[in-house]
């Protein structure tokens, strides 16, 4: 679980995110790499890793709109 702090209208809160799955997949394709201003690096990537989560952040809870819901 990965957990963030930010500043909420001069709060403390948490963003938390739920990691459910990650894998590796394996492809082949080239990406090119910023190496200065008129050069650049052309690398074969092989594998990406892929990472699902879930964002578990809190909205208003006290709003009694969505309470019936």
């Amino acid at each position: 679980m990965i957990w963030y702090a930010c500043g909420d209208c001069g709060g403390t809160t948490k963003e938390r995110y739920l990691e459910i799955l990650e894998f590796t997949h394996f492809v082949e394709f080239f990406s090119f790499n910023k190496i200065g201003e008129n050069h650049k690096e052309k690398i074969l990537v092989q594998r990406v890793t892929v990472v699902v989560a879930l964002d578990l952040g809190t909205g208003n809870t006290k709003n009694l709109e969505y309470e019936n819901e």
